[in-house]
């Protein structure tokens, strides 16, 4: 509801692209009595977006005060904004989603909007629709079952990357990360880099990026998705290894070919994290010359066919990457807590185990539950306990690191909620 009531002031104040359009005492007068209810339900909004399962009754009555906002906003829009005439100028400076492109269009085929007193009137008839519900649905009643994880001062700030990396790298990883440094080959080689989400294969490629990055003339670390953009995928790559952007209207066919030529006579090391297909490798294979000066390519999936393509079959080239041990695991939980397991309190200890044993060694779930328990100014057994028994009802390692995330989300401030919410309208693999 908050970018709903900032563009209400913004009418209010006469700021936008048409000012003049808010100017009688009659509608503004209007305006602020719908803004007040529209505050009203915002802060409904709030208090419910912190109680724990909230009942259908309540989610049902969420929605349908998004949606009606949502109406609004886009009818504001329509007089806040006037549309560019290329749409697609906006969307292509801004790597816009599908829908906000779709949005572009719909505003310039619309004729500029009026506003209109008699639509004010009739948002704000369903604005207290809306909040007549909420007092005879008796929603005020759940503000009892608040969530026990809730973030209400500063979040805590991230332990340095490589404190991290180092716990989550054992001994097993460090032959395979030494193994590139001290082979003499001088040949072009890929490694790969195999396992299920979570297990931290991004972690290590990105220790091997860091740590020997200087050792070769130039460098890219490309991350994929499911459905990757190979034009996108070869821009990013020839922007790292050049350090500058290539031309805007590159092709494809063009980017392929400055890459060969510019990575021809260099010792390189290229990383393609988060393969989904032997295919893609494939393509993205042909740009990379077979030269002898020791150049290294890793990749990182969670396929074991695409793993040994990568490879050519030779499976000595395949890192596949375990579970935390325990030792690793209670090391990466503790020293994310508390900065090291001997700095825990004693009465703390047994349950906090159990969290840890839950975690069943996946880096990220430890990792998250440790960040949301930093971020409470408050720790007690019972609020232990609740994780432990949220955690225990999941029985894959996949459901453990969802509810992981979830609890993650939960215990975020409203701000940050909206932020990730917006971040989450782009595409897998987008960048700034």
């Amino acid at each position: 509801m908050r970018p709903l009531i900032g563009k209400l002031d913004m009418l209010l104040l006469g700021i936008g692209d048409a000012p003049q359009k808010c100017c009688s005492k009659r509608i503004k007068d209007r305006m602020r009595l719908l803004k007040d209810d529209v505050q009203k339900i915002s802060s409904y909004l709030d208090e419910l977006s912190e109680v724990e399962d909230p009942p259908p009754m309540a989610m049902c009555w969420m929605n349908e005060a998004r949606d009606l906002s949502y109406d609004m906003e886009d009818y504001i829009d329509g007089l806040l904004f006037v549309p560019p005439e290329d749409p697609s100028l906006f969307a292509n400076n801004v790597k816009a989603t599908r829908s906000l492109r779709n949005w572009c269009s719909r505003v310039k085929t619309s004729k500029t909007q009026v506003i209109s007193a008699e639509t004010l009137s009739e948002f704000r008839m369903y604005v207290q629709e809306a909040i007549q519900r909420y007092q005879r649905y008796n929603l005020h009643s759940c503000r009892t079952l608040r969530r026990r994880f809730v973030s209400h001062g500063p979040m805590v700030p991230p332990r340095p990357y490589e404190e991290t990396a180092d716990i989550v790298i054992d001994g097993r990883m460090n032959e395979f990360i030494n193994s590139l440094a001290t082979d003499g080959d001088q040949q072009l080689k890929v490694l790969s880099v195999l396992g299920s989400a979570c297990l931290g294969k991004t972690t290590l490629a990105r220790v091997l990026y860091n740590r020997f990055r200087k050792q070769y003339n130039c460098r890219a670390f490309i991350r994929v998705s499911k459905k990757p953009d190979t034009k996108k995928i070869f821009c990013d790559m020839l922007s790292q290894l050049q350090r500058q952007h290539p031309p805007q209207h590159c092709r494809e066919i063009d980017l392929i070919h400055d890459i060969k030529q510019y990575l021809q006579d260099k010792r390189y090391l290229i990383i393609i994290d988060d393969l989904w297909a032997a295919s893609v490798w494939d393509t993205i294979n042909h740009v990379f010359p077979k030269g002898n000066h020791g150049s290294r390519i890793i990749t990182t999936t969670q396929m074991e066919d695409v793993a040994l393509t990568c490879c050519c079959y030779q499976s000595e080239y395949v890192f596949e990457m375990k579970h935390l041990d325990d030792d690793h695991s209670r090391k990466l939980f503790f020293n994310s807590l508390f900065g090291s397991e001997k700095d825990c309190p004693e009465q703390f200890k047994d349950v906090l185990n159990e969290i840890v044993e839950i975690c069943d060694g996946l880096p990220l779930a430890t990792v998250s539950i440790a960040s949301v328990l930093a971020s409470q100014t408050v720790m007690s057994i019972d609020h232990l306990t609740y994780i432990q028994q949220s955690l225990s009802s999941c029985f894959s390692s996949s459901e453990r690191t969802r509810q992981a995330l979830n609890l993650s989300f939960n215990s975020l401030p409203q701000y940050l909620k909206t932020c990730l919410l917006y971040l989450s309208m782009y595409p897998e693999a987008t960048q700034s």
